[in-house]
């Protein structure tokens, strides 16, 4: 369905790119150049035009013939996590301005990421090309240390003293894949007691999984006191665990060995980013086990220099910014929604947030449907929504698992999954991923499906 409401593909990115630049354009840049074939992008700082080639035509989307999206699934990776600010995209212009030693540049980011972040003595900061990454180089260099043979070897694990892992069988789930890609054993226990037997002179290290602290037996708390008590180390994936800000130097400060959180997700620093945060030396080991290293089995989770710079300028805004003031410009947004589809009989519900969910933190709201007066549910808004063309509202792909492979071994004509049952009279989503004027062209496509849709 194409939306009728005078936006296309072309007219729909340029406005958003008019008003993201104009706000952020520095007048440094506005005045380095004035080249009469140059113009300035959204992230403010004058660009030459592509004159051929890809690119050319402003619309590298179509050119290549896949449909870019409004953003309101949240920030999974399967559909680009999140959208990184104009300060941000300059900071990864003027990272690519020169050359630099790129071990040298992490310590610095370290020491940038430790005032950000307030580390305890003795901890600093890594930045990895996501949270996945910093899983690998984290264990990797638990395993290694800082010895060559050890280092070369990994994930070969032949004669290394210790390659088990302790998990709680709660909190197993798809990224322990990445502990496991470094060699080592998964032990799975249920109970304290379970914990503590487990123990041996194999066991590594303790891996806690933060967005799933309401599971398992076993509190984080208590895995840092068991796991200290028998010098093996601990891991808290707290990936998309911010907002708020706070937790950046709260878990720290427990005592976990390394916490990992995305850099972009919520930070909206570059999508392949993360910031792994622990002690100097299990940091320094983590970082012989990474690109620019040769081989090593992190040699694949390479972070180039612009993602370091872009990645440290999101993490400063982020802890800098005012979260009230965001939520408010996110209750603003749903309110343009809210007035437009108001004349269908379509209300908004109360807002739910809960400022100390584990993770994934932000407003969510939603919109209840009088089926007294429209014929028309919920999924079939959601995909509709999906279907606007020139730029798709949400994604019925956005499975955050992505693609999947084939099982030879399923029986045949196995029954397919169904996803939870969801109220035919309510649909919502989040406000956090839209770009400026994206929340009145939710309006505009959501006006066309409901005049559209048969009356009661």
């Amino acid at each position: 369905m194409i939306l009728k409401s005078g936006w296309n593909r072309r007219s729909f990115l340029s406005v958003l790119g008019a008003a993201t630049g104009s706000l952020f354009a520095p007048r440094a840049a506005i005045a380095e150049k004035k080249e009469k074939d140059e113009k300035h992008g959204i992230d403010g700082h004058p660009i030459v035009p592509i004159k051929s080639g890809l690119g050319s035509t402003g619309d590298v989307y179509k050119e290549l013939g896949v449909t870019p999206l409004v953003n309101i699934v949240g920030t999974v990776t399967v559909i680009g996590g999140s959208v990184m600010k104009p300060e941000v995209m300059e900071l990864m212009r003027q990272g690519n301005q020169h050359f630099v030693l790129i071990n040298e540049l992490e310590v610095a980011a370290g020491r940038y990421i430790e005032k950000l972040c307030k580390t305890p003595p003795g901890y600093t900061g890594l930045v990895t090309g996501g949270v996945a990454a910093g899983i690998v180089v984290g264990y990797a260099g638990m395993l290694t240390e800082d010895l060559e043979p050890r280092l070369k070897a990994c994930p070969d694990l032949t004669g290394f003293p210790k390659t088990e892992v302790i998990i709680q069988k709660a909190h197993r789930n798809n990224f322990d894949h990445q502990v496991r890609q470094t060699g080592v054993t998964l032990v799975e226990v249920e109970t304290k007691e379970q914990m503590i037997n487990a123990i041996n002179p194999k066991t590594l290290a303790m891996h806690y999984i933060n967005i799933q602290s309401d599971r398992g037996q076993v509190s984080g708390r208590e895995m840092i006191e068991i796991a200290t008590k028998a010098n093996i180390y601990t891991f808290n994936d707290a990936s998309a665990d911010v907002p708020p800000k706070e937790r950046l130097w709260e878990y720290p400060a427990q005592g976990w060995d390394f916490v990992a959180f995305s850099g972009g997700k919520d930070i909206c620093g570059p999508q392949a980013s993360g910031i792994l945060i622990g002690k100097e030396k299990l940091i320094r080991w983590a970082q012989m086990n990474m690109s620019p290293q040769e081989d090593r089995i992190g040699r694949s989770s390479k972070v180039g220099k612009e993602t370091i710079f872009a990645l440290l300028k999101a993490l400063e805004l982020f802890v800098n910014q005012d979260y009230d003031a965001v939520i408010k410009s996110y209750d603003e947004r749903a309110e343009v929604i809210s007035k437009a589809i108001a004349k269908f009989g379509v209300t908004a519900l109360p807002r739910e947030f809960e400022p100390q969910a584990l993770g994934n933190v932000t407003p969510h709201y939603s919109w209840q449907i009088d089926q007294t007066k429209l014929k028309i549910t919920s999924q079939e808004v959601i995909h509709q929504l999906a279907e606007t063309k020139p730029v798709g509202i949400g994604s019925l792909n956005a499975d955050a698992g992505g693609m999947r492979g084939r099982n030879p071994d399923a029986p045949a004509n196995q029954p397919e999954h169904h996803h939870r049952q969801q109220d035919p009279t309510k649909f919502g989503f989040a406000m956090w991923q839209l770009k400026e004027g994206e929340d009145k062209y939710i309006a505009d496509r959501l006006v066309e499906i409901f005049s559209a849709a048969p009356k009661a």
